[in-house]
């Protein structure tokens, strides 16, 4: 059963006082992304969904506001607007996992987020995908757990031939770096059929804010990630151990081979799950994630924060890239915890 270091009854301090922290601050006004949330219903092209289920693809107060970065593909189907706020979104739409461009949408960010330890291995990586013509038949995969050369030909890989062709034209041209900007203060609509698209962000101040699935200590760096991120880190938050899948290709480009399932970063090298919450902690959430009022097992999938641990061997570039505060106390999973937002010192 998974256990805490913070007994049950030593509860975060705006958990045991009931208050929240709001300090002088630095705000700055951004616009939902509608062209990106319209590229998160479930056929990517569905505007009236937007209309229909408002409140699962608008930016609420107090959610963690992530903006629009570099797109992942020369051929991004977006608009390039030409306006004065950055485009911001706080959540996946209807990427979910309940659909098979959801699944395929957290298998890339989890795979990208998990290898990419450099620049450069980001783009091999996005030039694998982007091209997926590259790739050989599975009977040339390799795996390295212990240095060993080891043919996989009865393995199923992490991304199958069919997988590869549906994600360059179903995720690639959608997905983009997405850059911690900070905490809504106000509600901001996905259409502006709706309502007002613009939202005013807290960039910068300390505020009171939801601890994701891992306990916050007073000092820890703080980095946000995506719920369905959980198993990829140990329990502490650290990252799960490198598996070095990389080989040389083509004299000299690299390429990461498509990995097996017990290489999954969700998975412990035996094949199993990482352990799950504390009760406690499971109440915590179910709790909290009833103010959405989503359908069952349909979940609006929200930016969570935790703490960053930095794996020195193998630092993985987008972790860094996604600390933007500081702890200011201590906290149990989902619990409240006061935060010092500086994305500008981190």
């Amino acid at each position: 059963m998974a256990t805490e270091a913070l007994m049950p009854m030593q509860p975060s301090l705006a958990s045991a006082t009931n208050t929240r922290v709001d300090s002088s601050k630095l705000h700055f006004q951004c616009r939902v992304s509608t062209d990106d949330m319209i590229s998160m219903t479930e056929t990517g092209k569905d505007q009236d969904d937007l209309l229909r289920n408002k409140y699962r693809y608008c930016i609420h107060k107090d959610e963690l506001v992530v903006a629009v970065g570099r797109p992942w593909s020369a051929g991004a189907a977006r608009k390039k607007t030409n306006n004065a706020y950055p485009r911001v979104i706080s959540n996946m739409g209807a990427m979910d996992g309940n659909s098979e461009r959801g699944k395929l949408f957290q298998k890339v960010i989890k795979y990208m987020y998990n290898f990419a330890r450099t620049v450069q291995e980001k783009q091999c990586i996005l030039n694998a995908l982007n091209n997926h013509d590259r790739f050989n038949d599975p009977g040339n995969y390799r795996r390295f757990p212990e240095g060993a050369d080891v043919t996989i030909d009865e393995a199923e890989p992490y991304f199958t031939r069919d997988d590869v062709e549906k994600i360059k034209a179903m995720v690639m041209p959608y997905m983009y770096d997405q850059i911690p900007m900070g905490y809504a203060t106000t509600l901001g609509w996905a259409h502006p059929n709706t309502g007002d698209t613009m939202v005013t962000v807290m960039i910068g101040g300390i505020r009171t804010v939801m601890n994701g699935d891992f306990e916050v200590f007073t000092g820890d760096l703080i980095q946000w990630y995506w719920p369905f991120e959980r198993d990829c880190f140990q329990k502490n938050g650290q990252r799960k151990p490198y598996l070095n899948g990389w080989r040389n290709f083509d004299a000299g480009d690299r390429i990461l081979q498509f990995l097996a399932p017990n290489f999954d970063p969700a998975h412990e090298a035996d094949g199993n799950n990482t352990g799950a919450l504390a009760p406690d902690a499971k109440r915590r959430k179910t709790y909290h994630t009833q103010v959405y009022g989503q359908k069952l097992n349909a979940p609006k999938v929200v930016p969570y924060i935790k703490p960053y641990m930095r794996d020195d061997r193998d630092p993985r570039m987008y972790d860094g890239l996604r600390v933007f505060a500081v702890a200011v106390t201590s906290a149990r999973p989902h619990e409240m915890v006061d935060i010092k937002i500086a994305r500008q010192t981190c």
